[in-house]
C-alpha cells in the first residue's frame, strides 16, 4: 500500500494501527481481511466503515512490504502528525545526524520516548516515515514530534548546524557524543558529570562515519 503522494505516509499491522488511534489520530482509509476485521472489531467499532475496504490477504500482501502481514494496513496524512516546533519549554531534545540504518532510527525513537525527549530532530538519513523505521518504533514515532532535514551531507550538516545554534543561543547545552577519544579539541567526559538538569541537546552520529564535522562546531561537551 505504498503511496506515491507525499501527503500520505503507509502503516502496517494492528499494533501500528492501534498506537495510531491511542495516540489520537484517525486514518484516511484502511484495507483489512474480513477476517482482520471480525477479530479486531473492537479496535475499529467508533471509525467511520466508509474507510475500511475489505481485501483479500493476497490481495493485501501484494500492497504492503512485510511479507506477512496480519491482516491490516492504512494510509495516514503527514500533516496529522504533532508538528515540531521548538518551544522554550522544552529541556530534553535528540539529535540524529545521518543514522542510515532503518531499525536504529525506529530503536532511536522508542528510546527516546522512553527517556523524556520532548523533539527529534533529524539530520538526513532514512526517512522516519518507511515501514521499517515504524515498524522498530512501535508507534514511538507517532508521540514524538521530529523534523527532517533533506539534501545533501553538506547541506543536511548546515542546516542542522542553524538548529544547534538556535538551541544554543536559547541556553541549551549541546552534547556530542563518541565512540571513542578520535583526534578532538574538546575533552571527552563520562555521562554521569554532565549536568541533566540544564536544558539538553543529544546529538547521536552516523553508524560508519560518526558526526559531521561542520556539526563539530557546536559542541560544548563530548
Amino acid at each position: 500500500m505504498p503511496s506515491k503522494d507525499k501527503e500520505f505516509f503507509c502503516i502496517e499491522g494492528t499494533h501500528l494501527l492501534e498506537e495510531l488511534l491511542n495516540s489520537g489520530i484517525a486514518p484516511e482509509s484502511i484495507i483489512a481481511t474480513q477476517v482482520w476485521q471480525k477479530k479486531n472489531s473492537s479496535l475499529i467499532t467508533n471509525l467511520d466503515k466508509a474507510l475500511i475496504s475489505s481485501v483479500s490477504i493476497e490481495a493485501l500482501t501484494s500492497a504492503v512490504s512485510a511479507k506477512t502481514p496480519d491482516g491490516v494496513a492504512a494510509l495516514v496524512k503527514k500533516s496529522y502528525l504533532t508538528e515540531f516546533n521548538f518551544s522554550l519549554k522544552d529541556d530534553f531534545i535528540l539529535v540524529l545526524d545521518r543514522i542510515q540504518d532503518p531499525g536504529n532510527l525506529g530503536n532511536l525513537f522508542r528510546t527516546a520516548l522512553a527517556g523524556g525527549v520532548n523533539k527529534v530532530l533529524i539530520g538526513g538519513g532514512a526517512n522516519p516515515l518507511s515501514p521499517k523505521v515504524l515498524r522498530a518504533s512501535c508507534g514511538s514515532i507517532f508521540k514524538l514530534p521530529f523534523l527532517r532535514i533533506e539534501g545533501d551531507d553538506n547541506t543536511v550538516a548546515s542546516k542542522t548546524l542553524i538548529y544547534l545554534q538556535n538551541f544554543k543561543r536559547n541556553g541549551f547545552q549541546i552534547i556530542s557524543t563518541s565512540s571513542q577519544a578520535k583526534s578532538s579539541k574538546t575533552s571527552l567526559k563520562p555521562y554521569w558529570e554532565l549536568d541533566w538538569l540544564k536544558p539538553t541537546v543529544v546529538i547521536l552520529g552516523n553508524e560508519g562515519s560518526g558526526i559531521h564535522n561542520k556539526i563539530q562546531e557546536a559542541f560544548n561537551e563530548t
